[in-house]
């Protein structure tokens, strides 16, 4: 049985995701004639770049992320979340890095969303605003708390939750990939993974 990497340890879970990563890097690359070179290791550490898209003189900085679970697209917003205005909260992956795509693997197995980084902390930063200004839809504790949010048909939403690992509390947004497709055009790949998913 396969446990999902958010419950793995720490090392074995950055060794599944860096093997994951390859698989969907290597699929792209030889599926799709994509070029895509590996970033070093200070930028991956520093501006979570994980590849470079590169076409002709143009390069274009990539993060390759999957879902094991759902058909959104997941971005840690805040690592750890105390509430708005405390001070103490820790900015989330996603927020912080400089890659310009989101190159999402989905669920299926068979689909990678390449997704604007941009247009995703557009929509989060929306959110946020909203759930400052208005509230969360549901609110149940300080570390459970959701707000749905309608965008061009699908609802996203935005849950503040706790980490299944660690047990700190944190923010997520979910992005129906729908959302990126069909309003923003997102690029689509279908991809044969290998049979052995690590």
């Amino acid at each position: 049985m396969v446990v999902e990497t958010r419950f793995q340890e720490n090392a074995e879970r950055v060794r599944h995701g860096k093997t994951r990563e390859g698989q969907i890097a290597r699929a792209l690359s030889e599926q799709h004639a994509l070029k895509l070179e590996d970033a070093t290791e200070t930028e991956d550490k520093h501006q979570k770049i994980d590849r470079w898209l590169v076409d002709g003189d143009k390069k274009t900085a990539v993060q390759i992320k999957y879902r094991e679970t759902g058909d959104d697209l997941l971005f840690e917003v805040f690592y750890h979340w105390d509430g708005f205005n405390t001070g103490t909260n820790k900015i989330g992956r996603a927020m912080v890095g400089a890659a310009k795509l989101y190159a999402v693997l989905r669920a299926d197995r068979t689909t990678v969303v390449m997704a604007s980084t941009d247009v995703a902390k557009g929509i989060i930063n929306e959110m946020l605003a909203t759930a400052k200004a208005v509230g969360w839809t549901v609110n149940v504790s300080p570390s459970q708390k959701t707000l749905k949010y309608a965008k061009f048909g699908g609802v996203c939403e935005l849950k503040v939750q706790r980490d299944p690992r660690d047990g700190r509390t944190k923010m997520v947004a979910y992005i129906p990939a729908q959302v990126f497709i069909m309003e923003y055009q997102a690029k689509v790949y279908h991809v044969a993974m290998p049979r052995k998913w690590q």
